[in-house]
């Protein structure tokens, strides 16, 4: 695998990062809450998923096995339900002082799981990353090299960090200057509608 390979995954991805979606919202509504604490933890949260779903990506394009219809509806519906529901809780929870001293007891390890499951139920994000490994599977080499697949995977989640970050940094500046409320009902809010849009489309 070359620097040529890895630098055109790495600027795809983070095209896709970068833009607003769930899991831009959710370190929004994290740090609204929590301050940098609790979009930090959204934030790696997110990262692990998409570690998981390009490893799969990655393995299905090599092997080239089809992945079961059944199996992406299943996804899909968890998938909305499970937006509806945080998005409905972000807007039932009002933020919490935005500051990182005062964030309460635990909440790095809640907002680590509520990225993981962000990030998990998002199958978009696996059908995302299948779309760019077999384009690439012929140019990256010995794909049975475990070194590949680091590579690989480096590209994914640093382009998915660097893409979240800017969110991450102006979600807490504008939570200090006292957007802290407009910001959690903003995030909560897409969320919400993502569910919505990700169930009508399974059931249209």
């Amino acid at each position: 695998m070359n620097a040529e390979i890895w630098f055109a995954l790495a600027a795809a991805n983070f095209a896709a990062s970068v833009a607003p979606g769930q899991n831009v919202a959710l370190v929004g509504s994290a740090t609204a809450r929590t301050g940098l604490v609790g979009g930090t933890a959204a934030l790696l949260g997110i990262l692990v998923a998409e570690l998981i779903w390009s490893v799969l990506a990655l393995t299905l394009a090599v092997t080239a096995r089809e992945v079961s219809p059944i199996l992406f509806t299943c996804l899909k519906a968890a998938s909305g339900g499970f937006l509806f529901w945080l998005g409905m809780s972000l807007l039932r929870e009002g933020p919490s002082a935005a500051s990182d001293a005062a964030a309460p007891a635990g909440c790095f390890a809640r907002f680590t799981l509520d990225g993981f499951w962000i990030g998990l139920a998002n199958p978009l994000a696996l059908i995302f990353f299948l779309s760019l490994f077999p384009g690439l599977v012929s140019d990256l080499g010995d794909t049975t090299d475990p070194m590949v697949l680091a590579c690989c995977v480096s590209a994914i989640l640093l382009s998915s960090a660097a893409g979240l970050a800017p969110w991450l940094v102006s979600s807490g500046a504008l939570a200090k200057i006292g957007f802290a409320r407009h910001l959690h009902v903003l995030s909560g809010g897409a969320l919400l509608v993502m569910g919505v849009l990700v169930t009508f489309r399974l059931i249209s």
